[in-house]
């Protein structure tokens, strides 16, 4: 019997606008399978890992196919409802499928030979026998242990086989070595501080006279040692004798602990503590206040209707409850929650919460992940995988950023959207440049899975969705804890800085407010954003400022490593002595930062604690939460901060709250600015009077008349909302149009100017009055590319299919034109 020949489509993760063709070798027919990883060449020499697509008899027109290498893969890692997903991401967003692939999978599934491994740190290479690996991954091993970090070909070279592939999957499925696409920092393993009664004390004669001694000298030191032993004795969470250092620092301060460890009456010690298992709180839940029950039983009326709910919720009402009593819901009918946030490193007290509730039900998935524990959550989604102990070892609930919209769900009931007007579900570079909260609606829909988008400002385009109907608009505006309300004082900075009353960067009455709030034991957060310490250096003489060589920007000085640095490229230089102009030494550091605002403040309250939140003092894993968990302990009584500041807290004792300088968030030049300014300076304001105890906001401006600030002092969002929609409407902006930005982007500026212009001839005939530019953007150098863009508005009535085929011959004949020239054209769907 003549065997079948087939032909399989393969998503190669390349930017290649096609799946690409190849031919299945008689052996593999039966091991062939869609959404399996296979090794296929392109090129003359490059060997990738891509995924198949569809499986089908028809050859290629206009090109020999070349034959598959090998199937990696005994059962998919890609679902068909996944493919789907992809395949309308990349038509909406313009995107080539391998785009969407390397966005989509853990590099650690993407084996290609421009791949690099390592060992696995975690692996104990001592508990297996020789014979656990085979004589082809041991002589990988040996080229590791030697400290070679080699890539694909430079194994293949060294085993003298075509393909390494294969092998290298053997070792991951045995967790030996980990794979990446270049070289990084190694993942840090997560550290935590225990404590320990030392040796000596552990006698009960030796221990009394300890406490005798402190008693008398350091009666603090006492009382620390006292609730250590009480924690000891009392807990259950399987560690010995060691005590968490945080729990202990929740009742007692840290200086005294650590006077104990260097009296060495207690022991410190760092312990690896495992990411993805947890131990379950025995927190209690909180239960629903009347006006939670009401939202909550309206959600479900929705829910029923297949809408997708918008939950308008005013800061402090307690979203997160609700969250969870729909998620208990979903879990009833055995199916999974996606769980997305903004940045998941900003989230320390959701998750906390979540985990308190469901313990090792919840998984956690982002970027800062080593790519062992990323591909370690997509396939403990994916199988249904079982423990020794004969349970289901399977998370139900995923909270994650933007990339956890690609996991392998089975079974997705219910996806909740936080925080959903934040620009930060939107995906910049590289392409595809995706929405997070528009694609959840699509991906709910491919589930049939319910949605609820959740926030106290939501975006004016999910808004005017709710007022079309097409989503359910649920409105939650009472805060959970009846405080006294957050009051907002404008402050006048023109005036103010006039009549010479400034402290430093504070306005008289902020000034008092902090002095107030610390007198009587409470907390300050002071807003600014923009970090660094002077955002550019100024000549007096000759007005020269120094811009960085790669990007068309200014520097800016970043005190603490006395450099001037570029926030686009990184490029950085030590402050010039004298002007690169005229040679004058009087220079002067302008503007205002973060570091410049701690340096003050240390000034103006040097009795107070003070930690700044930035990008800057939060690189480390858990720096981050390190300063949310001293924030909580009281450890901090003044915290700076960008836009960190503003999400994902809920602090108790925080009763200031300072803005010190709107006008930066009021005065830039978008058509969104009035919408951002208002979300971002609400959401600041709710991070006061989260208690029972008034909370109070001073925002300083030179505009105090503003249209933003009244309707914010006034609360009127609804009325801030109508004004503007029909700004929008008159000039036909989003939500009553969609927006498509192409840049031109190249190393030469007289060709991208031309460039740019020849593209407005190709796109004319198809789009008309409604393509704005071409125009250089207000940064329009970056890493020596310059960047001129094209803004067409399309109607929302107009189909999507003939937009991006008029798009696409465009770019296409450009291309063409130009064959020689050294460019490309950067597409943005819907930019923000």
């Amino acid at each position: 019997m003549q065997r079948a020949t087939f032909f399989t489509d393969v998503i190669v993760p390349l930017g290649v606008p096609n799946k690409y063709t190849y031919r299945v070798p008689y052996e593999l027919n039966e091991t062939i399978g869609i959404g399996k990883r296979v090794l296929v060449q392109f090129g003359k020499t490059r060997i990738y890992t891509g995924i198949v697509y569809s499986i089908h008899e028809q050859a290629p027109q206009g090109y020999e196919a070349k034959y598959i290498e090998g199937v990696l893969d005994e059962n998919p890692i890609v679902t068909t409802l996944q493919l789907k997903f992809w395949d309308w991401l990349a038509f909406y967003y313009g995107a080539n499928p391998g785009d969407v692939m390397n966005a989509a999978l853990p590099s650690g599934l993407k084996l290609s030979s421009t791949s690099h491994i390592q060992l696995n740190s975690e692996f104990n290479f001592e508990e297996v026998e020789h014979s656990f690996f085979t004589e082809r991954e041991h002589l990988i091993l040996d080229n590791l242990i030697s400290g070679d970090n080699p890539g694909m070909d430079d194994l293949a070279k060294l085993l003298g086989i075509k393909s390494v592939q294969p092998i290298i999957n053997n070792l991951l499925k045995k967790n030996a070595i980990v794979v990446y696409e270049e070289v990084k920092d190694k993942f840090k393993i997560k550290l935590v501080s225990f404590l320990k009664l030392s040796d000596e004390y552990t006698v009960e004669s030796r221990l009394g006279e300890a406490l005798n001694q402190l008693e008398k000298k350091a009666f603090k030191q006492a009382e620390a040692l006292l609730y250590f032993l009480h924690l000891s004795k009392t807990g259950n969470d399987k560690t010995g004798n060691w005590v968490r250092k945080s729990e202990l620092i929740k009742k007692v301060e840290a200086s005294s602990l650590n006077a104990l460890v260097k009296k060495n009456i207690l022991i410190e010690q760092e312990f690896e503590v495992g990411r993805l298992l947890f131990e379950k709180s025995n927190s209690k839940d909180k239960e629903l206040s009347t006006k939670q029950a009401d939202v909550y039983t309206n959600i479900k009326t929705e829910f029923e209707k297949n809408k997708p709910v918008l939950l308008q919720g005013v800061t402090g009402s307690g979203k997160t409850e609700i969250y969870i009593q729909l998620i208990k819901d979903t879990l009833a009918l055995n199916k999974e929650t996606l769980f997305l946030i903004p940045e998941i490193a900003l989230t320390t007290q959701l998750i906390t919460r979540l985990r308190a509730v469901f313990g090792e039900l919840v998984g956690v998935y982002h970027s800062r992940f080593s790519e062992n524990e990323r591909v370690e959550i997509w396939n403990n989604i994916l199988n249904q995988n079982v423990n020794s102990e004969g349970t289901k070892n399977k998370y139900k609930i995923i909270l994650g950023a933007r990339s956890s919209l690609f996991l392998p769900f089975n079974n997705l009931g219910l996806v909740i959207v936080d925080e959903e007007h934040d620009n930060s579900f939107k995906q910049h570079d590289p392409s595809p440049r995706y929405n997070a909260r528009d694609c959840s609606l699509y991906l709910a829909g491919l589930h049939h899975a319910n949605i609820i988008m959740g926030s106290a400002t939501p975006a004016i385009e999910s808004f005017y969705n709710a007022q079309q109907n097409k989503f359910s608009l649920v409105h939650l505006k009472n805060q959970y804890v009846q405080s006294g309300g957050t009051e907002v004082e404008v402050c006048d900075l023109k005036f103010f800085e006039q009549s010479n009353q400034m402290k430093a960067c504070l306005t008289p009455p902020l000034y008092n407010g902090i002095e107030s709030a610390l007198k009587r034991k409470e907390q300050v957060i002071l807003f600014q954003n923009r970090r660094g310490f002077a955002p550019y250096t100024e000549c007096k003489q000759c007005g020269h400022v120094p811009h960085c060589v790669q990007c068309d920007v200014s520097l800016i000085f970043h005190k603490h490593h006395q450099k001037l640095v570029c926030h686009y490229c990184g490029y950085s230089v030590s402050p010039p002595k004298t002007c690169a102009a005229c040679g004058s030494n009087q220079l002067h550091f302008k503007g205002l930062g973060t570091e410049k605002i701690e340096e003050d403040i240390e000034i103006l309250f040097p009795d107070a604690k003070i930690a700044r939140m930035d990008l800057d003092s939060t690189r480390s894993k858990y720096a981050y939460k390190q300063l949310i968990d001293d924030f909580e302990n009281g450890q901090i009584d003044i915290l700076i901060g960008t836009q960190m500041v503003t999400k994902g807290l809920d602090f108790n004792n925080v009763s200031v709250v300072g803005i010190l300088n709107a006008d930066s968030i009021l005065n830039f030049p978008d058509f969104r600015s009035f919408e951002k300014a208002y979300q971002l300076i609400t959401q600041v304001r709710g991070r006061a009077g989260r208690s029972s105890q008034k909370g109070k906001v001073f925002l300083q401006t030179s505009q105090p008349n503003h249209v933003v600030i009244e309707n914010i002092t006034k609360h009127n969002l609804e009325s801030f909302y109508a004004s503007i929609l029909e700004e929008r409407k008159q000039y036909n902006y989003p939500p009553f149009s969609r927006l498509i930005e192409l840049s031109v982007v190249g190393k030469d500026i007289n060709e991208v100017n031309h460039l740019a212009h020849e593209l407005l001839v190709l796109l004319k005939p198809h789009f008309g009055e409604n393509i704005l530019g071409p125009e250089f953007p207000l940064v329009s150098k970056i890493k020596n590319q310059y960047y001129k863009n094209l803004l067409i508005k399309t109607s929302k009535q107009e189909s999507a299919l003939s937009i991006r085929t008029n798009l696409f011959e465009a770019i296409t004949q450009l291309h063409t034109n130009y064959k020689k020239w050294n460019f490309r054209i950067q597409l943005d769907v819907d930019p923000v």
